[in-house]
Order: C-alpha cells, then structure tokens, then sequence
C-alpha cells in the first residue's frame, strides 16, 4: 500500500487559502479548529490547517512514479511554495506499508535534490503488517 502526497500545514494559514494561493484543488483538506474525528463531537480540535494533494497514481506503481508525479506538480508552483514556507510546514508524505513485513524502496539521488529545492521535508510513515488473528478479530 503507498500514500503519498503533498502536504503544507499551517496555524495561521487556512487550507482554503493554500488552495486558493496555489490555484490547484486538494484532494484533501482540513481546517484548523475542525474536529480530530467528526463523527464525536467531544473530540480534540486540529492545531493546524491541512492540504493534502496525491499523485493521482494506482498503488501498482512503485513509489518513485509517486514522487516523480508530486514533484512535477509542484514545480508548477515552486514561487507560491518558497513565499507559503515561511507560514507553513512544507512536507511530501510517503505512507508505505508491506503485506509480508518486508520491503523497501529507492529514491535517487537526483529525485532528492529536487525534493530539497522544493524545500520540502520528506515524511515516511511506514505500517506494519497487521497479524491474521488481529484482522479475524475485526
């Protein structure tokens, strides 16, 4: 399984704004204030606002197709990214989990230093397999 997006975040800057200054529409969004989980309104509030924008890539595609797409997207634009930087935390979150417990993957040196010159932070969240009796207990 791979998730992989773009991800500002932002106390003072609102996802409706991110998209808006970016002219691109997120795939996900949430605002600062907002329930942690809507469905318990006695639920903790998000501290930031968050915009999330993916690749738009099927999980059969290897995660460097993932971020090669993230990073074309983005270039697009690179000025409204390095003026929100200094409002927003500025990630790319790689999610990767492995059915056997095992695997891996590459980036390149050169997808690296794109990633840098976009200033943004690289995120790996990384899922465990999750063991049969756990599943079967649901």
């Amino acid at each position: 399984m791979l998730d992989c997006g773009v991800r500002p975040a932002s106390r003072t800057v609102s996802a409706a704004d991110i998209s808006a200054r970016l002219g691109v529409a997120p795939d996900a969004q949430l605002e600062r204030g907002s329930l942690l989980s809507p469905r318990n309104s006695n639920s903790g509030r998000r501290e930031t606002s968050v915009w999330i924008r993916r690749s738009g890539l099927g999980d059969d595609r290897e995660l460097v197709d993932h971020v090669t797409a993230l990073v074309g997207l983005v270039d697009g634009f690179r000025e409204e990214l390095a003026r929100l930087s200094n409002h927003c935390d500025l990630e790319l979150l790689l999610g990767f989990a492995s059915e056997n417990g095992q695997g891996g993957f590459v980036l390149p040196a050169r997808l690296l230093s794109e990633l840098g010159a976009l200033g943004l932070d690289v995120v790996l969240d990384l899922y465990p397999p999750v063991p049969d009796e756990v599943v079967a207990r649901g």
